[in-house]
């Protein structure tokens, strides 16, 4: 099976599934006979045809390289966003350009040490990819996830998540709901568990963390553990 490299691909959308009326995830079947090599926690670009004109828009891949002949994407609705409302309006068998694999957030060979994975709302996409790849590679290393959402219908992959903490005991899988009219990425409750648990509570700073979200608390919570002594390299963000 050939695999692709950086460049424009085409692909078709095969299907979607709908967590809630404003987030889906979309499955994207590339040509036959190959295949997108990437890492976990990397993302693609979407080319889309808007009425202004062509945008390119990306979206971090949920899904396994070890399927890398059908990426998921999970996208929300924004509201007044363009690329999302003509995502939204596609149906099963549309054609669909891109380009990639892009991107730094990511895990190939996880380290030996503790992982600290923190997602909130749609940023636990890419996590899932990644919290996938380590379990795979074994090892003994603890694995903690702090998944944050407004409400617990809102935590996405849930059963595979609470299926893959009851089968490695290394992995820790742990909700933290916001409440429902909190905005996206405003998660006051996730900032504050992160701060007494990774900064408050020991002196250890030889973790690594992946924290992926929408908003400013992404940014707070990289500034707030490399403030307190963490390695720049062993705390890796992404923002949407």
């Amino acid at each position: 099976m050939n695999r692709l490299p950086v460049g424009r691909h085409g692909a078709t959308l095969e299907r979607i599934v709908e967590w809630s009326p404003t987030t889906r995830s979309f499955f994207l079947r590339l040509a036959a006979g190959t295949r997108l090599h990437f890492s976990p926690g990397q993302f693609v670009s979407l080319a889309l045809p808007l009425e202004e004109g062509e945008r390119v828009r990306p979206y971090s891949l949920a899904s396994s390289p070890e399927s890398a002949d059908l990426l998921e994407i999970c996208v929300d609705l924004v509201p007044g966003g363009a690329g999302s409302r003509y995502l939204f309006g596609l149906r099963p068998g549309a054609p669909v350009s891109l380009t990639g694999p892009f991107g730094s957030f990511m895990v190939d060979e996880p380290p030996a040490a503790e992982m600290v994975f923190v997602g909130e709302a749609t940023g636990i996409a890419p996590i899932r990819a990644m919290v996938r790849r380590i379990l795979e590679r074994g090892g003994g290393q603890p694995v903690r996830v702090l998944q944050g959402a407004r409400v617990a219908g809102e935590l996405l992959y849930r059963e595979e998540f609470e299926a893959w903490a009851h089968a490695h005991p290394r992995l820790e899988w742990e909700p933290v709901l916001a409440g429902a009219g909190r905005a996206a990425g405003e998660n006051p409750r996730l900032e504050a568990l992160v701060a007494e648990r990774y900064v408050d509570a020991d002196a250890d700073r030889g973790r690594h963390f992946w924290i992926c979200g929408v908003g400013d608390m992404v940014r707070r919570l990289r500034e707030l553990l490399r403030g307190a002594g963490y390695e720049r390299r062993a705390v890796r963000y992404e923002q949407w």
